[in-house]
């Protein structure tokens, strides 16, 4: 009689401790399904990357009139010369001055003859050389992820420099499938304009690189 109570007490031991491995398992099953349902967050913010090179060119060009009425006596640039802040651009009869207004490039020359009038026709355009910009070419599939203020990374190759600069202008027209979108950087002295540069704008911790 003893030893039939021993096997019946021994048989409910191993059955509840079948019953609790089950128990066990079952739980070790669903935290792994859910595991595995859950989404890759180390692949989120990735995208494919396209990549081309940008032509660098000032970010500000503009006109400068001359005064209306005063006669041109000298004139002291060409084109394409570089001028410093405070230059003498050219001078009138009167013995004042036309200077520039900050360090730019003479990009073309509108001016009457020596001697002659200024009209309100007459100008001289000019383009910063410190401010610079930069135009990407962006796929419709990935312009509505850029927004203005966006950080991009200037390159330029013929220096291997890096530059920070930010999304200033988005176009809202596509050519080819293909948005215009510009980003302007600071000239620390060392990039010229017409220098080639690679570009990558970060967007959301992904990264879109230039493609024409």
């Amino acid at each position: 009689m003893k030893h039939k109570k021993l096997i019946i007490f021994l048989i409910l031991i191993i059955l509840t401790i079948i019953s609790i491995c089950l128990i066990i398992f079952s739980k070790d099953k669903n935290n792994f399904q859910d595991f595995a349902q859950r989404p890759d967050k180390t692949n989120r913010g990735q995208t494919s990357s396209i990549s081309d090179t940008c032509e660098i060119k000032s970010a500000l060009t503009e006109n400068i009139e001359l005064h209306a009425t005063y006669y041109l006596s000298e004139v002291y640039v060409e084109q394409k010369q570089y001028l410093e802040k405070g230059a003498n651009i050219l001078k009138y009869t009167n013995g004042t001055y036309l200077v520039a207004p900050y360090d730019c490039y003479i990009v073309e020359l509108n001016i009457p003859e020596i001697g002659e009038k200024c009209l309100n026709s007459n100008y001289i355009t000019i383009e910063s050389k410190n401010m610079l910009a930069v135009t990407l070419n962006i796929d419709e599939s990935k312009i509505n992820k850029i927004k203005l203020g966006n950080k991009a990374t200037i390159t330029a190759t013929a220096i291997e420099k890096e530059y920070t600069g930010y999304i200033t202008h988005i176009g809202s027209t596509a050519n080819n499938g293909k948005f215009e979108v510009t980003a302007e950087f600071e000239n620390d002295g060392d990039i010229k304009i017409g220098m080639t540069s690679s570009v990558k704008i970060d967007i959301d911790n992904e990264e879109v690189k230039n493609e024409k």
